[in-house]
């Protein structure tokens, strides 16, 4: 079940210095939140949620929706790393869907800093996501789906 599906921005502080700074530092994606374990119930999930995301403005984005945005968006709809399948068309990828993995950074001090690493999606997944997305979301990454190695 799509426990969110839209456009999702980035929460520039009220108090920024004015709004011109507000309207340059604006960013958001198009965003996908899904609760598997609503959709099929009977099936115990290693990830119950699935997370799509894309790039919906050019601007001060570091690397990826995931690496900008990404603990605000698990804040936001109360997300644990652990049981998300983070699923991203980087913008430096856009023929290819890719897969996040979040771990700690052991030197990010007080407040844990993940470190992002990527990997291709797999056929499993795709076949698991395809029920949620419009047919056009695949038609220009096709070719890049990798199978699952047995």
């Amino acid at each position: 079940m799509i426990i969110f599906d839209g456009t999702y921005r980035w929460k520039v502080p009220t108090d920024s210095p004015s709004r011109s700074f507000r309207k340059k530092w604006e960013m958001s994606c198009d965003l996908k939140v899904i609760d598997l374990s609503l959709s099929r119930p009977e099936v115990t999930h290693l990830k119950r949620y699935v997370v799509v995301a894309s790039e919906t403005t050019p601007g001060p984005m570091k690397t990826s929706v995931a690496d900008t945005m990404g603990m605000q968006i698990f804040r936001d709809f109360k997300l644990n790393r652990h049981n998300v399948l983070w699923i991203e068309g980087r913008s430096n990828h856009f023929e290819s869907l890719e897969v996040a993995n979040f771990s700690p950074d052991p030197a990010s001090g007080m407040e844990t800093q993940y470190r992002i690493s990527w990997r291709p999606i797999l056929s499993n997944e795709l076949l698991l996501i395809r029920a949620f997305l419009p047919e056009s979301f695949f038609a220009a990454r096709e070719a890049t789906i990798h199978p699952i190695k047995g």
